[in-house]
């Protein structure tokens, strides 16, 4: 009973030795010999597994950076024109968007007071002249008194100075164009009274705008007068280059602004004063820049900024510095030269020493 047991118990052992070798055995593939031979092959098809990539070759080019604020577009020749006198309309010779000259008379009012005084005067002051030019004549012959010939002089000119002043007051119930442009409002109407207190016209030189902003005081050093600027006016889908004229000395206390001012051709007609306008204002540039894509830009858990190139089918990483951006594009400081591949689609898929395949 005894040797029975024994050998049940031995051949129990034999089988699970037996199913430990066909574990190793399926495991083991092969042997060492047979292990060994499968990581070289896969080694070697790993150093053969190129990256697909596309590139940008870079070099040095003109790099500018724009901040943008609003501004509005005025004129210096913009006035409403009022009398100067009160009167009734009695005539308006000019149409609304009708183009007037200097000088030229827009409205009059009834002046007749005024001339009846002139005529009145006028007939006194060609007897006064008369009377004087006889006082001269004689007196010249030393002939009657001197005082008749000084009164005579003194009624003369006196005439003559009131009649200076009638016909001034006179000119103020016509009113003119101090300047060329186009009447763009006419507010009174024929028969109705005018006065000093209401505008009468609005009169518009629009060949001579220029926009005005504020401006805040952090740009104040650096931007200049003659910078570089571009002004959009999106209610016209409309956009001008032009350049700063002057900068303000004023910083206003209540918002820390400064004012700027540029001038804007506008041969077309098509600015008009109160217009809003977007200023996009160039606060650096530099003619030799190292300038690529902000996308392509990838950082480190540290913060260090890198890219990748390609020298010799590898790809490399290479550490940067960048300055300020704008609209996606940034300069880059130090790391680059201008002259490397830079990787573009695919950077993030390979890493330091991949091989890489360049594609079109």
């Amino acid at each position: 009973m005894k040797k029975n047991y024994i050998n049940q118990k031995t051949m129990q052992n034999i089988s699970v030795i037996a199913f430990a070798s066909i574990i190793l055995t399926s495991c083991g593939g092969g042997g060492e010999e047979g292990g060994a031979e499968n990581s070289d092959s896969t080694s070697v098809a790993r150093e053969h597994h190129q990256i697909a990539v596309t590139t940008i070759d870079l070099k040095p080019t003109n790099f500018s950076h724009y901040f943008t604020v609003q501004g509005v577009v005025e004129a210096d020749q913009n006035a409403q024109l009022f009398p100067e006198a009160s009167g009734k309309v009695t005539s308006i010779l000019v149409k609304e968007g009708e183009m007037v000259t200097k000088g030229q008379t827009l409205m009059t009012m009834d002046s007749r007071i005024v001339a009846e005084q002139i005529n009145e005067l006028k007939t006194r002051l060609t007897l006064a002249k008369t009377m004087y030019e006889k006082q001269e004549a004689l007196w010249s012959k030393e002939i009657g008194s001197e005082i008749q010939y000084l009164q005579a002089k003194n009624n003369y000119e006196s005439l003559e100075s009131n009649l200076d002043a009638l016909q001034s007051q006179q000119a103020l119930y016509t009113v003119s164009a101090p300047f060329s442009g186009e009447v763009d409002e006419i507010t009174p109407k024929i028969g109705e009274m005018a006065n000093p207190m209401m505008a009468a016209f609005r009169l518009i030189n629009m060949n001579d705008v220029y926009v005005k902003a504020d401006v805040t005081e952090m740009y104040m050093s650096k931007i200049k007068a003659g910078d570089s600027v571009i002004v959009s006016f999106p209610s016209i889908n409309y956009s001008v280059n032009t350049t700063i004229t002057r900068l303000g000395n004023f910083i206003n206390p209540n918002n820390r602004t400064f004012k700027v001012k540029l001038g804007l051709p506008n041969s077309k007609q098509v600015l008009k004063p109160n217009m809003l306008g977007e200023l996009n204002i160039r606060d650096y540039h530099s003619k030799k820049s190292v300038v690529i894509a902000t996308s392509m830009i990838q950082m480190t858990p540290s913060g260090q900024e890198f890219v990748y190139i390609v020298e010799g089918g590898i790809a490399k990483k290479v550490e940067i510095t960048t300055g300020i951006n704008y609209e996606g594009q940034i300069e880059v400081l130090s790391g680059l030269s201008g002259t490397e591949t830079l990787i573009d689609k695919g950077a993030r898929s390979v890493k330091d020493g991949d091989e890489v395949d360049v594609r079109s």
